[in-house]
């Protein structure tokens, strides 16, 4: 268990107790021996001091700021104490002459009661305004007058009375001045006392009081003893001093406890009602009547007090009347302030787009706004009493219960659920439910549900494309992989053969570079037509890319089946297409990979698949081949992932730049970094063909970070020319989940010294949703660096609304499967419409990539998408290009903006 400090204020109160005590002792002991009685009680009184001196300023130090100038102040009364008594403790008992009286003491103890006076004046002044001030300063004028009217009866009349002559000496100057302190520093206790807003504890308030009462008591016994000449050093009166500024100490060692202590702080500022502090004044008064009418010889200086005192009674009878006038109007006021309050609050609740309902602890519905009513189909008097969990889906009940209890403890919750209204329709809603706190108590739960039924209805066909091609309909290349994954690890259970079917249409550029990109879209969809009706109903078939195709056959008995199929496509594939009016022949290259076969990961064969397939292209295409171990021919890929590695060491490598326009202005504002390998033998390679190699040899992790770097300083160097424009880097999903990666970023754009601000890091929905907390994560810190993020080919992927808002994303990049068929399907066009509209309620910036005609153009503009990159624009080009490009728009610019209105 944690060992718990220990409570030092009981003992340190015992030691006031005890020290006060052995102060009395010392000087009965010694009474009949002077050096004794002195030396003892002069040591104690400037230990004493010491001591409160030293607590004093250790609460200041501690204290703050509201109340630092206080306990400074009270310190600094306490030092000048403690200095008085250094000068009594050399005059008796150092240089052994008596105390002057006055004397240099004496100006040190003024300056305490002052120093004292000083606090309290700015502790009121701090605290008090207005009213309640002038009331304050009545009951400590009351308290005064009556304790001044017993002074001077009791104390100094009789200081007047011994003065024969007319003049008064100083000494008894000095004696009626410490009696007007001694009223001072009562009036200064009262202030304190009879203060109701207040910023220190009872504890701490009683303590000074009680300390500035004894230190009153200390000085009245002296100054009586002075006015009958038998006070001598050492008296009874000394350790009374001693005692009270001690208090004070210990009241500052309580408000430093209390400040350590949040609790005990809190407690402190809690107002209540002390009628002992309401009645005080009052008391007095009567006290002082009694006093009068007991002695009727006497009767005239207590017949003035007692008048004065009845006067600012009245005087302050009639402020509390004005302060209640004042305080009704206020509450008049406060009343007018809730009800509007209550109207704005009723307000938010009928009018919020989302159905609200407020609930019982036990789930009853107890009030609902319109949007509720129209959402649950039941008027707000047939709705309340009815169990909220009732309108649930049935299987969705539990869940409800449990996030019900969840929140009747004190913990808001979110979740999302489905909603039978009373008329049978099915709303997906997003339920916020949070408690109902009264005092600290929770006596109820709010409901809130947003109905994101259209939100749900968007997010279904966004997952439906992730693991579909949006153009054939057939898996991509998520979802084959998947399957490809599942089935490897069933035949390795099952102990079963299958095959991978690479298959790469022959000529297929040929035909988009001459018939058009719209008749290249509809013949994939005939080709896939075709796959379909050439393989088994189990059999998995999907689109990976331009024109590439894959099929698993499953469940073979042999070898034989895989070639069967294969020629099976090849007759079917042999038959023209007939589209627009061509007759377009498409025969495909099929490479076959059989399982079991060596290494037999999911990812060997596939890769076997391609080198067989790549084999039938390099002898003759249009047939099939079996992957073949100890076949020697080498397929472009095989000699490509053999001299990747050098390409890096030779320069080889160089990077393209595709323009990106503002349409709506007409000029560049970006470029999209793009890698070629400069290859000597096969001329100028396409990231297409090389970066599938570098992902699975690793080699991709020095080449991302050789292209995040080679664009810093491309930037940087466009940005000394004075060209601020920014520059996409894609990521790859190895580099981006390196765990050195935002430390690589950091370090490349420090050593270019490039603005990051004009650098954007482009990554794939897939990445995104990979490992959403962790991702989240790293795009923040990526932010903290100054460069932006973007998520590209958006549409292509699996993104769940719900979690894109939290991603730190400045740009969605819309792929160019959805702007290559703008204007040839409506659902394409809902889709961008949608996705601009998703990105704009996110405070995101949208572009269009793969815009390649005016047409695809203006119906971008028309749906507000005005950042578009593609063809129409400009294909990737040189540095060189770009900033040729660069210089013609800021001439257009300049060349515009002087033309004459």
């Amino acid at each position: 268990m944690p060992r718990q400090a220990y409570n030092w204020k009981p003992l340190l109160l015992s030691f006031i107790v005890l020290f006060t005590i052995v102060y009395y002792v010392w000087i009965n002991v010694w009474i009949d021996n002077d050096l004794m009685r002195t030396l003892g009680g002069n040591i104690l009184s400037v230990s004493g001091s010491l001591i409160a001196t030293y607590w004093l300023f250790s609460t200041w130090k501690h204290s703050n700021s509201r109340h630092r100038v206080f306990w400074l102040l009270l310190s600094l009364g306490s030092f000048c104490y403690l200095i008085a008594e250094i000068l009594w403790i050399y005059f008796e008992n150092v240089i052994r002459v008596s105390v002057p009286f006055p004397g240099y003491s004496d100006v040190f103890y003024m300056l305490q009661v002052l120093f004292y006076m000083s606090a309290f004046f700015y502790k009121l002044n701090y605290e008090k305004k207005g009213f309640p001030m002038i009331r304050l300063m009545l009951d400590i004028l009351i308290v005064m007058t009556v304790l001044c009217t017993f002074s001077w009866h009791f104390l100094l009349r009789s200081m007047f009375g011994a003065e024969g002559s007319g003049e008064l000496s100083a000494s008894t100057l000095l004696s009626i001045a410490y009696a007007i302190t001694d009223l001072a520093l009562v009036a200064g206790a009262a202030s304190l006392y009879f203060s109701l807003q207040r910023t220190l504890s009872n504890r701490v308030i009683i303590m000074i009081v009680l300390g500035l009462l004894v230190q009153v008591l200390g000085d009245t016994t002296f100054l009586y003893m002075i006015s009958l000449d038998e006070y001598y050093s050492g008296s009874l009166s000394d350790p009374l001093f001693i005692t009270g500024i001690l208090l004070v100490g210990f009241a500052g060692v309580l408000h430093k406890t209390e400040v350590s202590d949040p609790a005990r702080a809190s407690e402190t500022t809690a107002p209540r009602i002390d009628f002992a502090r309401l009645l005080l004044p009052y008391v007095g008064i009567v006290a002082l009547f009694l006093f009068m009418t007991t002695r009727p010889d006497r009767m005239y200086v207590l017949a003035v007090g007692t008048g004065i005192a009845i006067i600012l009674v009245l005087i302050r009878q009639l402020i509390i009347l004005l302060e209640n006038q004042r305080l009704m109007r206020s509450l008049y006021d406060k009343t007018q302030e809730l009800a509007t309050s209550e109207h704005r609050y009723k307000s938010i609740v009928e009018y919020h787009p989302d159905a609200i309902v407020s609930l019982s602890l036990d789930g009853r519905i107890e009030s609902a706004n319109p949007e509720a009513v129209r959402l649950y189909g039941l008027s707000e008097q047939e709705l309340i009493g009815r169990q909220s969990c009732s309108f649930i889906t049935e299987d969705q009940v539990p869940i409800s219960y449990h996030y019900l209890e969840k929140v009747k403890k004190g913990e808001p919750q979110i979740y999302e659920t489905t909603i039978c209204s009373y008329t049978n329709e099915f709303f997906h809603v997003r339920m916020t439910t949070i408690p109902i706190l009264v005092n600290d108590n929770i006596v109820g739960i709010y409901s809130i549900a947003k109905d994101i039924t259209e939100n749900r209805l968007n997010e279904e066909k966004i997952k439906f494309l992730a693991y579909h091609d949006p153009l054939t309909g057939l898996m991509n290349r998520a979802a084959f992989e998947d399957w490809l994954s599942d089935t490897v690890n069933s035949a390795r259970s099952e102990k079963e053969m299958f095959s991978i079917l690479f298959i790469d249409l022959d000529r297929f550029k040929n035909i988009n570079d001459t018939l058009g990109h719209d008749v290249g879209d509809q013949l994939l969809r005939s080709v896939a037509q075709r796959l379909q009706r050439c393989v088994r109903e189990n059999d998995i078939i999907a689109r990976l890319g331009g024109d590439e195709f894959t099929l698993i056959l499953r469940h073979m008995r042999d070898e034989s089946e895989a070639g069967t199929v294969a020629q099976r496509i090849l007759d079917g594939m042999n038959q023209p297409h007939y589209i627009n009016g061509f007759e377009i022949m498409a025969t495909p290259s099929i490479g076959i990979a059989v399982y079991p076969g060596g290494d037999d990961s999911a990812v060997t064969l596939m890769k076997k698949a391609d080198i067989a397939m790549y084999q039938v292209k390099q002898t003759g295409k249009g047939h099939y081949r079996f992957y073949n171990e100890n076949d020697k021919l080498y397929s472009k890929k095989l000699m490509l992932e053999k001299e990747l590695g050098q390409a890096l060491y030779r320069n080889e490598l160089i990077l393209h730049y595709q323009p990106q326009i503002d349409a709506a202005q007409g000029k560049v504002i970006g470029v999209e970094a793009l890698i070629r390998w400069k290859h000597a033998e096969m001329g100028l390679v396409m990231p297409g063909d090389f970066i599938p190699v570098a992902e699975e040899t690793g080699l991709i992790i020095p080449i991302g970070e050789w292209v995040l770097r080679e664009a810093c300083m491309q930037s940087k160097r466009w940005q000394d020319e004075g060209y601020m424009i920014k520059i996409g880097v894609n990521l790859s999903a190895q580099q981006f989940e390196q765990e050195n990666f935002v430390d690589t970023v950091a370090h490349i754009l420090k050593q270019t010294g490039v603005n990051p601000a004009y650098i954007d890091l482009e990554i794939t929905e897939s990445m995104a949703m990979s490992n959403i907390s962790g991702v989240i994560t790293k795009l923040k810190a990526l932010k903290l660096l100054g460069v932006s993020i973007s998520i590209d080919d958006f549409g292509t992927g699996y993104s769940s609304l719900a979690y894109l808002e939290n991603f730190p994303v400045d740009k969605l990049k819309i792929a160019r499967e959805f702007t290559s068929r703008l204007g040839s399907s409506q659902a394409n066009h809902l889709i961008i419409s949608s996705i601009v509209s998703l990105a704009r309620n996110l405070n995101m910036n949208v572009i269009a990539e793969g815009v390649e005609n005016n047409q695809q153009a203006s119906m971008l503009q028309q749906i507000h998408c005005h950042e578009m990159q593609g063809y129409l624009f400009s294909k990737p080009v040189s540095a060189v290009d770009v900033e040729q490009m660069l210089r013609i728009s800021a001439f257009v610019t300049d060349f515009t903006d002087e033309k004459p209105g």
